[in-house]
Protein backbone atom coordinates (compact mmCIF):
# COMPACT_ATOMS: atom_id res chain seq x y z
CA UNK A 1 0.00 0.00 0.00
CA UNK A 2 1.24 3.75 -0.49
CA UNK A 3 0.61 6.21 2.50
CA UNK A 4 -1.52 8.81 2.62
CA UNK A 5 -2.63 11.54 4.58
CA UNK A 6 -5.84 10.27 5.79
CA UNK A 7 -8.39 10.25 8.91
CA UNK A 8 -8.18 8.02 11.28
CA UNK A 9 -10.04 4.60 12.02
CA UNK A 10 -13.80 6.02 13.51
CA UNK A 11 -13.18 9.54 11.83
CA UNK A 12 -16.07 11.71 11.14
CA UNK A 13 -15.82 11.52 6.91
CA UNK A 14 -18.04 14.05 5.45
CA UNK A 15 -20.75 13.00 3.14
CA UNK A 16 -20.37 12.61 -0.49
CA UNK A 17 -21.42 16.42 -2.18
CA UNK A 18 -23.99 16.53 -4.72
CA UNK A 19 -22.87 16.90 -8.45
CA UNK A 20 -23.59 20.49 -8.39
CA UNK A 21 -22.14 21.12 -5.44
CA UNK A 22 -18.91 19.07 -6.52
CA UNK A 23 -18.71 21.67 -9.20
CA UNK A 24 -19.01 24.80 -7.17
CA UNK A 25 -16.72 23.51 -5.05
CA UNK A 26 -13.81 23.52 -7.86
CA UNK A 27 -11.22 25.74 -8.43
CA UNK A 28 -12.59 28.38 -10.94
CA UNK A 29 -10.62 27.07 -13.75
CA UNK A 30 -12.13 23.81 -13.69
CA UNK A 31 -15.86 25.77 -13.60
CA UNK A 32 -18.03 25.21 -16.58
CA UNK A 33 -19.49 28.22 -18.57
CA UNK A 34 -23.05 27.92 -20.02
CA UNK A 35 -21.88 29.77 -22.93
CA UNK A 36 -18.64 26.99 -23.27
CA UNK A 37 -19.15 24.75 -26.49
CA UNK A 38 -19.03 21.14 -25.57
CA UNK A 39 -15.71 19.75 -26.46
CA UNK A 40 -14.76 17.45 -29.60
CA UNK A 41 -12.30 15.47 -27.62
CA UNK A 42 -12.28 12.75 -24.81
CA UNK A 43 -10.92 14.70 -21.40
CA UNK A 44 -9.03 11.31 -20.83
CA UNK A 45 -5.38 11.41 -22.11
CA UNK A 46 -4.10 9.11 -24.31
CA UNK A 47 -1.16 8.42 -23.13
CA UNK A 48 -1.29 4.26 -22.06
CA UNK A 49 1.44 4.66 -19.26
CA UNK A 50 -0.01 7.54 -17.44
CA UNK A 51 -3.33 5.16 -17.41
CA UNK A 52 -1.76 2.29 -16.22
CA UNK A 53 0.21 4.67 -13.43
CA UNK A 54 -3.37 6.20 -12.71
CA UNK A 55 -5.15 3.23 -12.41
CA UNK A 56 -2.63 1.36 -9.74
CA UNK A 57 -2.57 4.85 -7.92
CA UNK A 58 -6.54 4.85 -7.72
CA UNK A 59 -6.40 1.24 -5.89
CA UNK A 60 -4.06 1.84 -3.81
CA UNK A 61 -5.60 5.00 -1.99
CA UNK A 62 -8.49 3.59 -2.20
CA UNK A 63 -7.77 0.27 -0.11
CA UNK A 64 -5.75 2.91 2.19
CA UNK A 65 -9.25 5.11 2.50
CA UNK A 66 -11.38 1.99 3.12
CA UNK A 67 -8.65 0.68 5.80
CA UNK A 68 -9.56 3.73 7.40
CA UNK A 69 -12.59 5.37 6.99
CA UNK A 70 -14.75 2.18 7.81
CA UNK A 71 -15.02 -0.51 10.41
CA UNK A 72 -15.53 -3.39 8.00
CA UNK A 73 -12.85 -3.24 5.49
CA UNK A 74 -9.84 -4.63 8.30
CA UNK A 75 -12.26 -7.20 9.31
CA UNK A 76 -12.60 -9.07 6.12
CA UNK A 77 -10.48 -11.71 5.60
CA UNK A 78 -7.81 -12.31 2.79
CA UNK A 79 -10.20 -13.70 -0.14
CA UNK A 80 -12.93 -11.23 0.42
CA UNK A 81 -10.57 -8.24 -0.23
CA UNK A 82 -9.15 -10.09 -2.87
CA UNK A 83 -12.88 -10.09 -4.48
CA UNK A 84 -13.13 -6.53 -3.66
CA UNK A 85 -10.28 -5.31 -5.21
CA UNK A 86 -11.18 -7.49 -8.43
CA UNK A 87 -14.38 -5.58 -8.38
CA UNK A 88 -12.85 -2.28 -7.91
CA UNK A 89 -10.25 -2.73 -10.50
CA UNK A 90 -13.08 -3.57 -13.07
CA UNK A 91 -15.15 -0.85 -12.35
CA UNK A 92 -11.90 1.36 -12.85
CA UNK A 93 -10.45 -0.05 -15.78
CA UNK A 94 -14.73 0.41 -16.80
CA UNK A 95 -14.45 4.27 -16.52
CA UNK A 96 -11.46 4.68 -18.22
CA UNK A 97 -12.66 2.92 -21.03
CA UNK A 98 -15.60 4.94 -21.24
CA UNK A 99 -14.48 8.09 -20.20
CA UNK A 100 -12.74 7.73 -23.96
CA UNK A 101 -15.68 8.16 -26.01
CA UNK A 102 -17.36 11.21 -23.23
CA UNK A 103 -17.40 14.77 -24.89
CA UNK A 104 -20.03 16.53 -22.72
CA UNK A 105 -23.13 15.20 -20.16
CA UNK A 106 -25.16 15.38 -23.13
CA UNK A 107 -22.94 13.11 -25.76
CA UNK A 108 -21.10 10.46 -24.48
CA UNK A 109 -21.88 6.49 -25.03
CA UNK A 110 -24.04 4.38 -22.93
CA UNK A 111 -22.81 3.56 -19.85
CA UNK A 112 -22.50 -0.10 -19.06
CA UNK A 113 -21.67 -1.44 -15.29
CA UNK A 114 -23.14 -5.03 -15.21
CA UNK A 115 -20.48 -6.46 -15.84
CA UNK A 116 -18.13 -5.19 -12.74
CA UNK A 117 -20.50 -7.45 -10.69
CA UNK A 118 -20.01 -10.57 -12.70
CA UNK A 119 -16.24 -10.71 -12.04
CA UNK A 120 -17.26 -13.20 -8.97
CA UNK A 121 -21.28 -12.58 -8.41
CA UNK A 122 -21.78 -15.26 -5.86
CA UNK A 123 -19.03 -15.28 -3.86
CA UNK A 124 -19.08 -11.78 -3.65
CA UNK A 125 -22.53 -11.03 -2.74
CA UNK A 126 -22.44 -13.95 0.14
CA UNK A 127 -19.28 -11.88 1.46
CA UNK A 128 -20.14 -8.45 1.59
CA UNK A 129 -23.57 -6.46 1.77
CA UNK A 130 -24.64 -4.15 -0.65
CA UNK A 131 -23.93 -0.63 1.98
CA UNK A 132 -20.36 -2.28 1.73
CA UNK A 133 -20.34 -2.36 -1.92
CA UNK A 134 -21.58 0.99 -1.81
CA UNK A 135 -19.18 2.55 0.62
CA UNK A 136 -16.28 1.15 -1.72
CA UNK A 137 -17.93 2.92 -4.88
CA UNK A 138 -18.27 6.24 -3.16
CA UNK A 139 -14.44 6.05 -1.93
CA UNK A 140 -12.99 5.08 -5.14
CA UNK A 141 -15.47 8.04 -6.70
CA UNK A 142 -13.93 10.49 -4.46
CA UNK A 143 -10.22 9.29 -4.89
CA UNK A 144 -10.81 9.70 -8.73
CA UNK A 145 -12.39 13.36 -8.10
CA UNK A 146 -8.81 14.32 -5.73
CA UNK A 147 -6.47 13.16 -8.59
CA UNK A 148 -8.23 14.37 -11.85
CA UNK A 149 -4.69 15.42 -12.98
CA UNK A 150 -3.84 11.89 -13.22
CA UNK A 151 -5.61 11.42 -16.38
CA UNK A 152 -7.29 14.51 -17.59
CA UNK A 153 -5.81 15.19 -21.01
CA UNK A 154 -5.26 18.99 -20.05
CA UNK A 155 -5.93 21.32 -16.95
CA UNK A 156 -9.44 22.55 -18.61
CA UNK A 157 -10.53 19.13 -19.56
CA UNK A 158 -10.46 18.32 -15.63
CA UNK A 159 -13.86 19.31 -15.37
CA UNK A 160 -15.27 17.60 -18.31
CA UNK A 161 -13.87 14.70 -16.40
CA UNK A 162 -15.61 15.15 -13.32
CA UNK A 163 -18.84 15.15 -14.79
CA UNK A 164 -17.95 11.97 -16.49
CA UNK A 165 -16.85 10.41 -13.18
CA UNK A 166 -20.31 11.51 -11.58
CA UNK A 167 -22.36 9.61 -14.48
CA UNK A 168 -20.09 6.49 -14.35
CA UNK A 169 -20.44 6.34 -10.40
CA UNK A 170 -24.47 6.88 -10.42
CA UNK A 171 -24.38 4.04 -12.99
CA UNK A 172 -22.28 1.79 -10.85
CA UNK A 173 -24.67 2.58 -7.59
CA UNK A 174 -27.45 1.15 -9.74
CA UNK A 175 -25.80 -1.51 -10.98
CA UNK A 176 -25.17 -2.52 -7.54
CA UNK A 177 -28.36 -2.39 -6.15
CA UNK A 178 -30.05 -3.89 -9.45
CA UNK A 179 -27.29 -7.11 -9.25
CA UNK A 180 -27.82 -7.64 -4.81
CA UNK A 181 -32.06 -6.98 -5.29
CA UNK A 182 -32.17 -9.73 -8.08
CA UNK A 183 -29.54 -12.30 -5.88
CA UNK A 184 -31.41 -11.85 -2.83
CA UNK A 185 -35.06 -12.28 -5.31
CA UNK A 186 -33.65 -15.99 -6.12
CA UNK A 187 -32.26 -16.58 -3.08
CA UNK A 188 -35.92 -16.16 -1.35
CA UNK A 189 -37.76 -17.87 -4.20
CA UNK A 190 -35.51 -20.81 -3.80
CA UNK A 191 -35.74 -20.19 0.23
CA UNK A 192 -39.50 -20.13 -0.03
CA UNK A 193 -39.75 -23.16 -2.20
CA UNK A 194 -37.38 -24.85 0.46
CA UNK A 195 -39.91 -23.69 3.28
CA UNK A 196 -42.98 -25.27 1.80
CA UNK A 197 -41.23 -28.50 1.40
CA UNK A 198 -40.21 -28.54 4.78
CA UNK A 199 -44.20 -27.57 5.70
CA UNK A 200 -46.15 -29.95 3.55
CA UNK A 201 -43.29 -32.65 4.58
CA UNK A 202 -44.15 -32.61 8.22
CA UNK A 203 -47.78 -32.36 7.43
CA UNK A 204 -47.43 -35.25 5.80
CA UNK A 205 -45.53 -36.99 8.57
CA UNK A 206 -42.40 -37.00 6.70
CA UNK A 207 -39.00 -37.10 8.38
CA UNK A 208 -36.66 -38.98 6.25
CA UNK A 209 -33.09 -37.95 5.16
CA UNK A 210 -34.17 -36.12 2.70
CA UNK A 211 -36.69 -33.75 4.98
CA UNK A 212 -33.84 -33.72 7.72
CA UNK A 213 -31.19 -32.46 4.80
CA UNK A 214 -33.46 -29.31 3.96
CA UNK A 215 -34.19 -28.91 7.42
CA UNK A 216 -30.91 -28.54 8.43
CA UNK A 217 -30.22 -25.42 6.28
CA UNK A 218 -32.98 -23.45 8.52
CA UNK A 219 -30.57 -24.84 11.39
CA UNK A 220 -32.79 -27.73 12.68
CA UNK A 221 -31.24 -30.76 14.40
CA UNK A 222 -32.53 -33.56 16.60
CA UNK A 223 -32.01 -31.60 19.83
CA UNK A 224 -34.51 -28.90 18.22
CA UNK A 225 -37.35 -27.66 20.21
CA UNK A 226 -40.55 -27.03 17.91
CA UNK A 227 -43.10 -25.27 18.10
CA UNK A 228 -45.87 -24.46 15.36
CA UNK A 229 -48.55 -21.81 14.93
CA UNK A 230 -51.37 -21.89 12.40
CA UNK A 231 -54.10 -19.91 11.08
CA UNK A 232 -55.50 -17.63 8.21
CA UNK A 233 -53.02 -14.83 7.24
CA UNK A 234 -53.58 -11.66 7.70
CA UNK A 235 -55.35 -10.28 3.81
CA UNK A 236 -56.30 -6.89 5.10
CA UNK A 237 -52.24 -5.34 4.34
CA UNK A 238 -51.81 -6.57 1.05
CA UNK A 239 -48.47 -8.83 0.03
CA UNK A 240 -45.95 -6.10 0.32
CA UNK A 241 -46.68 -5.69 4.23
CA UNK A 242 -47.61 -8.81 4.75
CA UNK A 243 -43.84 -9.75 3.48
CA UNK A 244 -42.83 -6.91 5.29
CA UNK A 245 -44.49 -8.37 9.13
CA UNK A 246 -42.77 -11.91 8.31
CA UNK A 247 -39.77 -10.05 7.67
CA UNK A 248 -39.69 -8.47 10.87
CA UNK A 249 -40.91 -11.65 12.62
CA UNK A 250 -37.76 -13.60 11.32
CA UNK A 251 -35.47 -10.70 12.55
CA UNK A 252 -37.16 -10.69 15.76
CA UNK A 253 -36.45 -14.31 16.50
CA UNK A 254 -33.07 -14.81 14.75
CA UNK A 255 -32.05 -12.30 17.57
CA UNK A 256 -33.66 -13.62 20.23
CA UNK A 257 -31.40 -16.89 19.25
CA UNK A 258 -34.43 -18.93 17.77
CA UNK A 259 -35.55 -19.83 13.50
CA UNK A 260 -38.13 -19.88 12.08
CA UNK A 261 -39.57 -22.18 8.84
CA UNK A 262 -42.60 -20.52 7.43
CA UNK A 263 -44.96 -21.33 4.61
CA UNK A 264 -48.16 -21.38 3.58
CA UNK A 265 -50.68 -24.63 3.51
CA UNK A 266 -53.76 -24.39 1.53
CA UNK A 267 -55.32 -20.93 2.69
CA UNK A 268 -53.23 -21.22 5.73
CA UNK A 269 -50.06 -20.08 7.03
CA UNK A 270 -47.93 -22.54 9.01
CA UNK A 271 -44.56 -20.72 11.00
CA UNK A 272 -42.83 -23.44 13.18
CA UNK A 273 -40.48 -22.09 15.30
CA UNK A 274 -37.05 -23.78 16.62
CA UNK A 275 -35.22 -23.38 19.90
CA UNK A 276 -31.54 -24.62 20.49
CA UNK A 277 -32.77 -24.48 23.73
CA UNK A 278 -33.70 -27.31 26.28
CA UNK A 279 -37.14 -26.40 25.81
CA UNK A 280 -38.86 -23.37 25.26
CA UNK A 281 -40.57 -22.21 28.34
CA UNK A 282 -43.62 -20.50 28.75
CA UNK A 283 -42.42 -16.78 29.60
CA UNK A 284 -39.04 -15.36 29.81
CA UNK A 285 -38.02 -15.72 33.76
CA UNK A 286 -35.45 -13.01 33.14
CA UNK A 287 -38.61 -10.71 31.83
CA UNK A 288 -41.93 -11.33 33.48
CA UNK A 289 -42.74 -8.12 32.88
CA UNK A 290 -42.17 -7.84 29.02
CA UNK A 291 -45.55 -8.44 27.32
CA UNK A 292 -46.88 -5.66 29.71
CA UNK A 293 -44.89 -3.59 29.33
CA UNK A 294 -45.18 -3.87 25.30
CA UNK A 295 -48.54 -3.41 26.10
CA UNK A 296 -48.17 -0.36 27.94
CA UNK A 297 -45.86 1.41 24.79
CA UNK A 298 -48.48 0.52 22.73
CA UNK A 299 -46.39 -1.59 20.32
CA UNK A 300 -48.33 -4.27 19.91
CA UNK A 301 -51.83 -4.44 18.04
CA UNK A 302 -54.91 -3.72 20.13
CA UNK A 303 -54.94 -4.57 23.73
CA UNK A 304 -54.44 -8.70 24.89
CA UNK A 305 -53.62 -11.01 28.24
CA UNK A 306 -51.08 -13.64 29.17
CA UNK A 307 -52.48 -16.66 31.24
CA UNK A 308 -49.54 -18.41 31.59
CA UNK A 309 -49.53 -22.07 31.61
CA UNK A 310 -49.20 -24.69 34.33
CA UNK A 311 -48.78 -28.01 32.98
CA UNK A 312 -44.98 -26.64 31.26
CA UNK A 313 -44.71 -26.82 27.54
CA UNK A 314 -45.30 -30.20 26.29
CA UNK A 315 -48.35 -31.76 28.07
CA UNK A 316 -52.10 -31.49 27.91
CA UNK A 317 -53.99 -28.63 28.96
CA UNK A 318 -57.55 -27.16 29.10
CA UNK A 319 -58.79 -23.87 27.62
CA UNK A 320 -58.71 -21.23 29.98
CA UNK A 321 -56.33 -22.54 32.48
CA UNK A 322 -53.44 -24.03 30.89
CA UNK A 323 -52.99 -22.15 27.82
CA UNK A 324 -50.68 -19.53 26.69
CA UNK A 325 -53.57 -17.81 25.37
CA UNK A 326 -53.27 -14.12 23.80
CA UNK A 327 -56.51 -12.43 23.06
CA UNK A 328 -56.30 -9.44 20.51
CA UNK A 329 -59.14 -7.11 19.65
CA UNK A 330 -57.73 -6.29 16.12
CA UNK A 331 -58.49 -2.28 17.02
CA UNK A 332 -55.32 0.04 17.35
CA UNK A 333 -56.48 3.23 19.20
CA UNK A 334 -56.68 6.15 16.93
CA UNK A 335 -54.90 8.41 19.26
CA UNK A 336 -52.06 6.43 20.13
CA UNK A 337 -51.79 5.59 15.87
CA UNK A 338 -51.67 9.24 15.46
CA UNK A 339 -48.98 9.81 18.22
CA UNK A 340 -46.47 7.34 17.03
CA UNK A 341 -46.23 7.10 12.95
CA UNK A 342 -43.52 4.28 12.98
CA UNK A 343 -43.08 1.56 10.91
CA UNK A 344 -43.28 -0.95 13.24
CA UNK A 345 -46.81 0.72 14.64
CA UNK A 346 -47.63 0.48 11.16
CA UNK A 347 -46.86 -3.00 10.74
CA UNK A 348 -48.48 -4.33 13.68
CA UNK A 349 -44.89 -5.33 15.02
CA UNK A 350 -45.15 -6.64 18.51
CA UNK A 351 -41.69 -6.38 18.94
CA UNK A 352 -38.90 -7.92 21.77
CA UNK A 353 -36.81 -6.94 24.38
CA UNK A 354 -33.00 -6.25 23.04
CA UNK A 355 -32.24 -9.38 25.73
CA UNK A 356 -35.30 -11.40 25.79
CA UNK A 357 -35.26 -14.65 25.13
CA UNK A 358 -37.99 -17.03 23.63
CA UNK A 359 -40.60 -18.46 25.14
CA UNK A 360 -44.43 -19.36 24.16
CA UNK A 361 -45.21 -15.83 25.54
CA UNK A 362 -43.22 -13.72 23.67
CA UNK A 363 -43.41 -16.32 19.94
CA UNK A 364 -47.00 -15.58 20.34
CA UNK A 365 -46.65 -12.11 20.35
CA UNK A 366 -44.50 -11.53 17.71
CA UNK A 367 -46.38 -13.88 15.37
CA UNK A 368 -50.22 -12.67 16.12
CA UNK A 369 -50.04 -9.86 13.29
CA UNK A 370 -49.35 -12.08 10.72
CA UNK A 371 -52.68 -13.80 10.81
CA UNK A 372 -56.35 -12.27 10.29
CA UNK A 373 -57.84 -11.02 13.32
CA UNK A 374 -61.10 -12.69 12.60
CA UNK A 375 -60.42 -15.96 12.19
CA UNK A 376 -58.48 -18.47 14.96
CA UNK A 377 -55.11 -19.09 15.46
CA UNK A 378 -53.88 -22.48 16.82
CA UNK A 379 -50.44 -23.45 18.51
CA UNK A 380 -49.08 -26.88 18.79
CA UNK A 381 -46.93 -28.17 21.85
CA UNK A 382 -43.37 -27.86 22.12
CA UNK A 383 -41.69 -31.52 21.09
CA UNK A 384 -38.07 -32.12 19.86
CA UNK A 385 -36.26 -33.53 16.56
CA UNK A 386 -37.68 -33.63 13.49
CA UNK A 387 -40.29 -35.86 14.64
CA UNK A 388 -41.54 -33.79 17.05
CA UNK A 389 -41.43 -30.67 14.60
CA UNK A 390 -44.04 -33.02 12.56
CA UNK A 391 -46.11 -33.69 15.64
CA UNK A 392 -46.64 -29.83 16.84
CA UNK A 393 -47.16 -28.44 13.05
CA UNK A 394 -49.97 -31.70 12.28
CA UNK A 395 -51.45 -31.11 15.90
CA UNK A 396 -51.48 -26.92 15.13
CA UNK A 397 -53.49 -27.76 12.15
CA UNK A 398 -56.06 -30.13 13.21
CA UNK A 399 -56.50 -27.68 16.38
CA UNK A 400 -57.15 -25.19 13.90
CA UNK A 401 -59.80 -26.93 12.28
CA UNK A 402 -61.40 -27.95 15.46
CA UNK A 403 -61.18 -24.39 16.91
CA UNK A 404 -64.49 -23.44 15.15
CA UNK A 405 -66.46 -25.46 17.55
CA UNK A 406 -64.71 -23.98 20.54
CA UNK A 407 -67.35 -21.11 21.92
CA UNK A 408 -65.22 -17.69 22.70
CA UNK A 409 -61.93 -19.61 21.58
CA UNK A 410 -58.93 -17.93 22.85
CA UNK A 411 -55.88 -17.21 20.08
CA UNK A 412 -54.03 -18.62 19.93
CA UNK A 413 -55.75 -21.69 20.77
CA UNK A 414 -53.64 -24.42 22.01
CA UNK A 415 -53.76 -27.87 20.45
CA UNK A 416 -54.04 -29.69 23.71
CA UNK A 417 -57.05 -27.62 24.68
CA UNK A 418 -59.35 -29.15 21.73
CA UNK A 419 -57.87 -33.19 21.68
CA UNK A 420 -61.63 -34.23 21.73
CA UNK A 421 -62.62 -32.33 18.99
CA UNK A 422 -59.47 -33.40 17.14
CA UNK A 423 -60.01 -36.87 17.57
CA UNK A 424 -63.77 -35.93 16.41
CA UNK A 425 -63.03 -36.00 13.34
CA UNK A 426 -60.10 -38.76 12.46
CA UNK A 427 -56.94 -36.97 14.11
CA UNK A 428 -54.78 -39.94 15.07
CA UNK A 429 -52.02 -38.12 17.29
CA UNK A 430 -55.06 -36.70 19.27
CA UNK A 431 -56.42 -40.06 19.63
CA UNK A 432 -53.23 -41.67 20.64
CA UNK A 433 -52.45 -38.15 23.34
CA UNK A 434 -55.89 -38.97 24.97
CA UNK A 435 -55.31 -42.75 25.60
CA UNK A 436 -52.21 -43.01 26.48
CA UNK A 437 -51.44 -39.60 28.09
CA UNK A 438 -55.06 -39.75 30.27
CA UNK A 439 -56.79 -43.35 29.84
CA UNK A 440 -53.59 -45.39 30.42
CA UNK A 441 -52.37 -43.25 33.49
CA UNK A 442 -55.27 -43.26 34.90
CA UNK A 443 -55.80 -47.20 34.48
CA UNK A 444 -52.19 -47.73 36.00
CA UNK A 445 -52.43 -51.01 34.60
CA UNK A 446 -54.97 -51.80 36.36
CA UNK A 447 -58.66 -52.08 34.89
CA UNK A 448 -60.51 -51.91 37.99
CA UNK A 449 -57.96 -49.42 39.66
CA UNK A 450 -60.01 -47.37 41.92
CA UNK A 451 -59.15 -43.97 40.30
CA UNK A 452 -60.26 -45.10 37.06
CA UNK A 453 -63.74 -46.56 38.55
CA UNK A 454 -64.26 -43.14 40.53
CA UNK A 455 -63.19 -40.84 37.37
CA UNK A 456 -65.59 -43.29 35.49
CA UNK A 457 -68.74 -43.02 37.44
CA UNK A 458 -68.65 -39.91 38.43
CA UNK A 459 -68.80 -38.50 34.31
CA UNK A 460 -71.01 -41.63 33.85
CA UNK A 461 -73.42 -39.84 36.37
CA UNK A 462 -73.21 -36.40 35.14
CA UNK A 463 -70.76 -35.58 37.73
CA UNK A 464 -72.70 -36.14 40.55
CA UNK A 465 -70.80 -36.79 44.02
CA UNK A 466 -73.78 -38.78 45.67
CA UNK A 467 -74.77 -40.76 42.48
CA UNK A 468 -71.28 -41.91 42.63
CA UNK A 469 -70.89 -42.62 46.04
CA UNK A 470 -73.97 -44.78 46.18
CA UNK A 471 -72.37 -46.60 42.98
CA UNK A 472 -69.38 -47.25 44.57
CA UNK A 473 -70.55 -47.69 48.05
CA UNK A 474 -67.83 -45.66 49.61
CA UNK A 475 -68.38 -42.32 51.18
CA UNK A 476 -68.25 -38.67 49.04
CA UNK A 477 -65.03 -37.58 50.76
CA UNK A 478 -63.69 -40.54 49.10
CA UNK A 479 -64.90 -39.70 45.82
CA UNK A 480 -63.32 -36.19 46.09
CA UNK A 481 -60.40 -37.68 47.74
CA UNK A 482 -59.53 -39.79 44.25
CA UNK A 483 -61.25 -37.31 41.81
CA UNK A 484 -58.49 -35.02 43.27
CA UNK A 485 -55.96 -38.00 42.53
CA UNK A 486 -56.56 -37.75 39.62
CA UNK A 487 -55.69 -34.13 38.41
CA UNK A 488 -52.24 -35.44 39.67
CA UNK A 489 -52.24 -38.32 37.46
CA UNK A 490 -53.47 -36.53 34.43
CA UNK A 491 -53.80 -32.65 35.05
CA UNK A 492 -57.27 -32.51 34.19
CA UNK A 493 -60.12 -32.20 36.44
CA UNK A 494 -63.32 -33.81 35.95
CA UNK A 495 -65.36 -31.48 38.19
CA UNK A 496 -64.84 -28.86 35.54
CA UNK A 497 -67.17 -28.93 32.56
CA UNK A 498 -64.99 -28.18 29.86
CA UNK A 499 -62.05 -30.92 31.18
CA UNK A 500 -64.69 -33.09 32.15
CA UNK A 501 -65.83 -33.73 28.66
CA UNK A 502 -61.84 -34.18 27.71
CA UNK A 503 -61.85 -36.98 30.45
CA UNK A 504 -64.87 -39.05 28.86
CA UNK A 505 -63.88 -38.64 25.43
CA UNK A 506 -60.56 -40.01 27.04
CA UNK A 507 -62.41 -42.96 28.72
CA UNK A 508 -64.42 -43.78 25.45
CA UNK A 509 -61.41 -44.15 23.19
CA UNK A 510 -59.76 -46.22 26.08
CA UNK A 511 -62.54 -48.56 26.75
CA UNK A 512 -62.98 -48.97 22.55
CA UNK A 513 -59.86 -49.16 22.07
CA UNK A 514 -58.90 -51.75 24.68
CA UNK A 515 -61.97 -54.06 23.92
CA UNK A 516 -60.84 -53.47 20.30
CA UNK A 517 -56.33 -53.97 20.29
CA UNK A 518 -56.61 -54.23 16.38
CA UNK A 519 -58.74 -51.04 15.95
Amino acid sequence: MVAENIPQHGASIPAQPAAHELAQSQPSGLQSSGSQPPSSTSPLTDDPDRIATATKRYLEISENRLSAQTDWYTELVPSDKALLHMVCETAVRGFITWAQSYRSPRDYAPVSTGHIFLVAPVEFMRSIKLSQTLDATRIIVEVIVDNLDMLASSGAAQQDLLNAALIYSRSVAFSAAEVYANAAEVHGTWDARDEAFVIESLIGGETGTSLQARMTSFRWTSQTQSIAFVGKPDSTSGELRAGMKQDRLRRHVSAMGGFVCMSQHQDLLVALFGSPEQGIPDTDPEHPAAYAHALASGTTIGSGRITPTSSGTTGGSAAGSHSAAVSHSGEHDAAHATAQPSLDAMLGDAGASPDERLSIDSLSRLVMPLFDVQHPVCMGPVRQGFEGASYTVRAALGGYHAAFAIANCPRPLASNDVLPERALFGDADARNELYNDIYVMLKQNNEKNSVLATVKAYLFNGGSLDKTAQELSVHPNTVRYRLRRSVDLTGWDPTDPREAYVLLTALKIGMIQDSNPDL
